[in-house]
């Protein structure tokens, strides 16, 4: 088998992995990667030259967002205010400030696209990225650069654009002919029974509009979360029938379960699929 060699370079500002951290390798020629937990964003931007044209990825353990920017200092600073569950940034750019706005809108576009695709992570992004407008040649310089930047990320540990590859808790889904409202119902009593406790981020994350809407197509969460001491008849009037009458369960939390996934207009039964790939993020 021909294989190419190649040097990667990692310069740890911290000493360790968890700190900023700059990478780079001998097949990416002009790439450029950083890697900063948040709180040492203002290391990462002292270090770093951040003022130029790239593609970012905010991180945490449920979830991912995908950005480009003119100025990755700019954005980068921007996203401490308005967006608060990320924990860890990637910053993707050149060493020499050579990509254009086509550029960082194509690659933010296809790595979008990857991690909705594998499904690994909850993809922050309620549009795919700007329409794609490079030539077929710069294409192709692109698609190297991408496929190298991937290749680094799973080198530091970031696996939001591969298949889940992590140890399964969850029990197989149902058999059988069942109907879409049992399906889920049953899944969810399987996953509880089997020991299944989520985790205060997917708590957050599935009790929000934000983290559920693109599984439920409605503005409300998969997981109604109960406040303590809160019955399902005190919060009746806000979940009308959307929710089952059961509360579930998880570790010390309690919720209700949207119900749904069978009523979407005259396209009976189109939620099953939309509640499968749900539980295949857990």
């Amino acid at each position: 088998m021909n294989t190419t060699a190649k040097t990667i370079q990692m310069l740890l500002y911290d000493g360790d992995l968890s700190g900023v951290m700059y990478i780079e390798d001998t097949s990416w020629q002009i790439g450029a990667m950083f890697s900063s937990p948040r709180q040492s964003i203002d290391d990462l931007i002292e270090k770093a030259d951040c003022k130029r044209y790239g593609v970012y990825l905010l991180l945490s353990d449920e979830q991912v967002y995908v950005g480009q920017a003119r100025d990755l200092e700019r954005r980068t600073r921007q996203h401490l205010t308005d967006k608060g569950w990320w924990n860890h940034i990637i910053l993707m750019t050149t060493k020499d400030d050579s990509f254009n706005a086509s550029d960082i809108d194509y690659l933010e576009s296809k790595l979008i696209e990857k991690a909705k695709d594998v499904g690994t992570a909850y993809v922050d992004n309620l549009k795919n990225g700007n329409p794609q407008k490079v030539t077929a040649f710069r294409e192709v310089v692109l698609g190297r650069y991408l496929e190298e930047a991937l290749f680094l990320l799973k080198l530091i540990g970031v696996y939001v654009f591969e298949p889940i590859r992590r140890k399964r808790t969850t029990p197989p889904l149902p058999e059988g002919n069942l109907s879409v409202s049992d399906f889920v119902k049953t899944a969810l009593i399987n996953l509880l029974a089997a020991g299944y406790v989520f985790s205060d981020e997917q708590l957050k994350l599935y009790g929000s509009v934000e983290g559920s809407k693109e599984y439920t197509h409605r503005a409300l969460p998969i997981l109604w979360l109960l406040k303590e001491g809160e019955t399902r008849e005190d919060v009746k009037k806000k979940i009308r029938q959307r929710y089952w009458k059961d509360v579930f369960s998880s570790g010390t939390q309690r919720f209700l379960m949207f119900s749904q996934w069978f009523k979407d207009g005259t396209n009976y039964g189109a939620h099953k699929d939309d509640f499968i790939r749900w539980y295949g993020t857990l």
